[in-house]
Parts: C-alpha cells; sequence; structure tokens
C-alpha cells in the first residue's frame, strides 16, 4: 500500500510500544517468581495481541485468504515448503538445542490458567488462533513490507527478534522462537503473500497446542 510505505515508521509506532509495554509486563511476573500471578500473563497475552490484530485488521481478508486455496503454485506449494522447514526447525530445536543448554534456560512466559473451561477457552483462542494471526501480521508483513535488499533482511532479523520476546524471557526460549520463525521469513520474503506464513503458523499452533487443549477438557469434563 502506497500510503504505508510513504510513512512506515508511523505505523509501526503503536505495534513496538505495545509490545514494549507487554514484555515489560511479562518480565515484572517472571522476575518475581511468584506463581499466584503467573495467570495474568494469558490475559496480557490475549490483551497484546488482540491490540496487534486490531491495529492491523486491515491487512488481512477472510475473502482473500479463502481465495489463496484456489492457488496452487502461489500459495500451496509455499505452504507446504514453509511447514516443511517449520517441522524441520521444531525437530532441530528439540534433537540439538536441548541437550546445549540447561532445562530452565528455556523459560517462556507462564501462561497457566485456572480450572475452568472458560479459561481454557480463552487459552485456545489466544495460543492457536490469536497469537498466530497477529504475529504474522505485525513481524512479518508489518516489519518487512515492500522493502528491499539489506533493508528486507534487517527488518526480518528484527521482526524475529521482536517476536522471539514476546515468547521468552530465557536464552534458549529466545533461540527456539527465532529458529522457528526463519522459515516463515523466507516464506514470507520470496512469496510477498501474508496468507501463506499465516496459514502455516496456524497450522503449527494448533498442532503444538492441541493436545494440551483436549487433555484440559477432557480432565475438567470428568472431574
Amino acid at each position: 500500500m502506497k500510503e504505508e510505505n510513504k510513512n512506515p515508521i508511523r505505523t509501526l509506532l503503536f505495534p513496538l510500544l505495545w509490545e514494549a509495554a507487554f514484555v515489560a509486563s511479562c518480565l515484572v511476573i517472571v522476575l518475581r517468581n511468584d506463581k499466584r500471578h503467573y495467570g495474568v500473563t494469558l490475559y496480557l497475552m490475549c490483551f497484546f495481541y488482540l491490540g496487534i490484530l486490531i491495529w492491523y485488521r486491515k491487512e488481512f481478508s477472510l475473502k482473500e485468504f479463502f481465495k489463496n486455496f484456489a492457488d496452487t503454485r502461489g500459495f500451496l506449494l509455499p505452504v507446504f515448503c514453509s511447514a516443511a522447514g517449520i517441522a524441520f526447525a521444531h525437530a532441530l530445536m528439540k534433537s540439538i538445542c536441548s541437550d546445549l543448554f540447561p532445562g530452565d534456560l528455556k523459560m517462556v512466559y507462564p501462561l497457566a490458567y485456572g480450572n475452568s473451561i472458560l479459561q481454557t477457552l480463552l487459552f485456545a483462542f489466544t495460543v492457536m488462533v490469536l497469537k498466530p494471526v497477529a504475529s504474522e501480521l505485525f513481524y512479518r508483513k508489518g516489519m518487512i513490507r515492500s522493502a528491499g535488499g539489506g533493508l528486507m533482511i534487517l527488518l526480518a532479523i528484527l521482526g524475529c527478534v521482536l517476536e522471539a520476546a514476546a515468547a521468552s524471557a530465557a536464552p534458549l526460549g529466545l533461540l527456539e522462537a527465532v529458529v522457528l520463525a526463519i522459515p516463515l521469513v523466507i516464506a514470507y520474503c520470496v512469496t510477498k503473500n501474508i496468507y501463506v506464513t499465516l496459514f502455516v503458523h496456524l497450522i503449527f499452533a494448533v498442532i503444538v497446542n492441541m493436545p494440551d487443549v483436549i487433555y484440559d477438557f477432557m480432565r475438567l469434563a470428568l472431574a
């Protein structure tokens, strides 16, 4: 969009300040190391990504999203390649990095939630829908847009760092977030189609988190 390209700093100012406030709030909870406040992080994360989604609401269209499924070369093939890349990155982190770093260095922001179906639904919606969609609109499209050459690489790296900072407060957690984002960054830089990375991110988030969500629903139903 021409208007956005003329003033990229203005369009990024709110998301950057919004993330700074979110990360600072999460760090306070982590550093206090008080489990009584861990449940607050889920609400903070939901609020943060909801704000990002509202800010970039004009960058996403369900109609355009579903239209992409008819494009084999421009959508389905990049989706397959990106999914393979993120699966490889995930397996790499699980098999190698866990041996190189102590487990406590993978600290992610705690997302504790109570024994209620409503809070479980909030967790599922936040991590499986809200977070992947908002992340792609901000860290990929919002950061990179139509930049080229060295600027595109710089913004892509910055997007990875910001995405990692919104997920973890420890070295391994930050590294894992960056590694998992690399296939998505490559896919967006090559295709400039946000729906490719958005769809792959959605699938990955569902696969990773669905077992926990199903377990909690079953546990609450049988309690």
